[in-house]
């Protein structure tokens, strides 16, 4: 939903808008945070035990209204010049392979007013990420060629798919073992769930990557819970079985937020919704950065195209987010995801404009730092 509000157009339409105003998000103002509950901190930089992302980049791939990623395109992503040394070395250690909509304009969650996605469309979000030479298939092939040059990463690279939801009400869907699922019943949509979930495994087995780890999977609806809490704890618990992960994005103040390990969540960490209003004022930063120490979450930087665009706007609110993220703790303590509009790193990588690549290596830079703070405690061993 963050992508529909700050770059509605490719997708289009006033529906869209209006799926805005009901998150929330289109003009927000800016608003407290919720009482904290406990002081948990910020989920960790790194620990021994999975889930131990230290920095998930957000992919969007899935729909056929964008281009499926190539393998040159991933390499801005996997690995980076170290400005200061001007050694190649490894970016993201998370790939977080998201889509909330198709090009038929079905949607993956709830609260996009347009219709569910069906069977066909959850079959092929995978039949497009698994696609020969492109998407999970391109960034292997990234990551072979990269360990050729620099060596294998002291941790795996680890890729999260998107878990579509199973829209409460919905009686489109299709059929399984010859029934046609109702999605009013908790039931019939814990069944879809599992049989995405088996479908995404088994092409998983017949990729067999060997650069690459699936660490999970994503729950899509990002701006509250609404109607699914009765559904996650079942879905986790599907998920938990076939040992792989649960994680989310809250947007911030969405229903759930505070309380995400309860729903059945691994790890989750906490959108901002800064970058996008420059209405908003810095103390944004500071405030989710507390909701998340208290509750236990991670942060989410957030940036897109517009740096390039309009730099005069947005990237005095790109280094906002530098500058709350190491005043708070959360560049040394605490895990992090990244969205960046759909592209915008690759761009900036690739553009012959210095104060453009100036931002792109600020932010490899940021991550290179935190890889290595990652590494140093895989490498003395157990957290404390």
């Amino acid at each position: 939903m963050r992508e529909i509000c700050g770059q509605w157009s490719l997708v289009g339409g006033l529906q869209l808008i209006a799926a805005c105003f009901a998150a929330g998000t289109l003009f927000a103002a800016p608003a407290p945070p919720p009482a904290p509950t406990n002081n948990a901190g910020f989920y960790p930089l790194w620990q021994k035990a999975p889930p131990n992302t230290t920095d998930l980049v957000l992919i969007y791939q899935g729909g056929t209204q964008r281009s499926a990623w190539a393998p040159g395109e991933f390499a801005p992503y996997v690995s980076a010049a170290d400005p200061r040394d001007h050694k190649e070395k490894w970016l993201f250690d998370g790939f977080l392979f998201i889509e909330y909509v198709n090009g038929r304009k079905h949607a993956f969650e709830e609260g996009l007013k347009l219709p569910p996605a069906d069977k066909q469309d959850w079959e092929d979000l995978l039949a497009r990420n698994f696609e020969p030479g492109q998407g999970l298939a391109a960034l292997e092939q990234t990551c072979a060629e990269t360990e050729k040059r620099i060596g294998r990463p002291l941790r795996p690279r680890q890729v999260v798919l998107t878990l579509p939801e199973p829209i409460e009400g919905a009686t489109n869907w299709g059929a399984l073992d010859g029934r046609q699922l109702d999605f009013s019943v908790p039931a019939d949509r814990v069944a879809a769930g599992v049989w995405h979930i088996d479908r995404a495994l088994k092409k998983w087995r017949e990729l067999a990557p060997s650069h690459l780890t699936l660490a999970g999977f994503y729950f899509v609806p990002e701006r509250t819970l609404g109607s699914t809490p009765r559904f996650l704890p079942l879905i986790a618990q599907k998920i938990h079985e076939r040992g792989k992960l649960f994680f989310w994005i809250p947007y911030w103040q969405a229903r759930g937020a505070a309380d995400w390990q309860q729903h059945g969540f691994d790890a989750a960490w906490q959108q901002p919704n800064y970058f996008f209003h420059p209405e908003l004022p810095d103390s944004r930063l500071r405030e989710a950065c507390e909701f998340a120490r208290q509750h236990g979450l991670g942060l989410e930087m957030e940036l897109d195209g517009r740096l390039m665009s309009n730099p005069q706007t947005f990237a005095p609110r790109f280094d906002a987010y530098l500058k709350a993220f190491e005043a708070s703790g959360v560049k040394s303590s605490s895990s992090m995801a990244y969205y960046e509009g759909g592209g915008a790193l690759l761009r900036l990588s690739k553009s012959d404009q210095p104060d453009a690549r100036h931002y792109y290596d600020r932010l490899a830079e940021w991550v290179l730092d935190r890889q290595r703070l990652a590494d140093e405690k895989a490498a003395a061993g157990p957290a404390r």
